[in-house]
């Protein structure tokens, strides 16, 4: 059984609101970068200036922004979700900031689950055909759109927040 946190409990601290509102803003440039790309490719594909802020390792883009609009529009809501959740933190309104966290790194956390379950996926859908015998037509981490995504890492970042919050940490024990 868990029990109730009280209105003092659920108050962070100036390094957790830091580094909430820095994940936040990554979350929103790159979902603004998605949406923008996904909108210049899908619908203006005779438009030639794409954005990438990511950098280059081994031929793998990391973060790898691909032309997705509806993808940008999560990760941006997902970054002003947490904006708000610091904002109403600043605002003494200690209950509603610790819901709008927890809906935020809950989203985070998905999005980032799912990411793996669609690398995962794609690893599975280059190598099937060895069951049967067939050619294998290979799977790399630097060509699949999917490989090191802004959803992936992240999510990674949103992570250690589950240790460092107690409102989250207790929602989800409750859930248990």
């Amino acid at each position: 059984m868990t029990r109730l946190l009280t209105e003092e409990e659920m108050r962070v601290g100036v390094w957790v609101k830091a580094y909430v509102l820095a994940v936040a803003t990554l979350y929103v440039i790159y979902g603004l970068l998605q949406l923008y790309n996904g909108v210049i490719s899908w619908w203006f594909p005779w438009v030639e200036s794409r954005v990438n802020l990511s950098v280059n390792f081994l031929d793998v883009r990391i973060p790898n922004i691909f032309p997705d609009p509806f993808s940008g529009l999560v990760l941006t809501l997902v970054g002003l979700i947490l904006v708000r959740s610091i904002q109403l933190h600043n605002k003494r309104l200690y209950v509603k900031a610790a819901g709008f966290l927890f809906v935020g790194w809950v989203l985070g956390v998905i999005l980032m689950v799912l990411n793996v379950l669609i690398i995962v996926s794609d690893i599975i859908a280059a190598y099937y055909p060895l069951l049967w015998g067939s050619e294998v037509e290979g799977w790399s981490l630097a060509t699949d759109p999917w490989g090191i995504s802004p959803h992936l890492l992240l999510g990674i970042l949103l992570i250690p927040l589950y240790f460092f919050v107690s409102s989250i940490r207790e929602v989800i024990r409750g859930l248990a």
